[in-house]
């Protein structure tokens, strides 16, 4: 584990799910909020689905000793043999992809594909 995670202690893979993952939906949020709370239903029955079938998957791989998690870099917060940091993690997962697939599938997709290319040509002329 790197310096940082010694230093976050029990914290360690909430900090790092929390790091990686918010940049990312905020980002989407931002650009397909419409969208995205148009879907909200749909998209609230997707990750539901496959984050309590990957919890469950995982659960079973921790119950039979396949894989183990830190109990230094955990919380110690559990659903059933769970740790919550791991079904956080494929909560967030899941947000991010079912999200996206709306994102370029949705009624304003291509206007925010030529906003977001807009955007970035300007920041890389500069």
């Amino acid at each position: 584990m790197t310096q940082l995670g010694t230093r976050l202690g029990r914290w360690t893979y909430l900090a790092f799910i929390a790091v990686w993952a918010t940049p990312i939906i905020v980002f989407q949020w931002l650009f397909a909020a419409r969208d995205l709370w148009a879907k909200r239903r749909p998209l609230a029955l997707a990750v539901a689905v496959s984050t309590l079938y990957l919890s469950a998957a995982d659960a079973v791989a921790i119950t039979r000793g396949i894989w183990r998690i830190s109990p230094a870099r955990s919380l110690g917060l559990r659903l059933g043999p769970l740790p919550i940091e791991e079904a956080l993690f494929f909560l967030v997962t899941n947000l991010m992809v079912a999200q996206t697939i709306v994102m370029v599938d949705g009624p304003l997709a291509n206007q925010r594909v030529g906003r977001l290319i807009a955007t970035l040509r300007r920041y890389m002329n500069l």
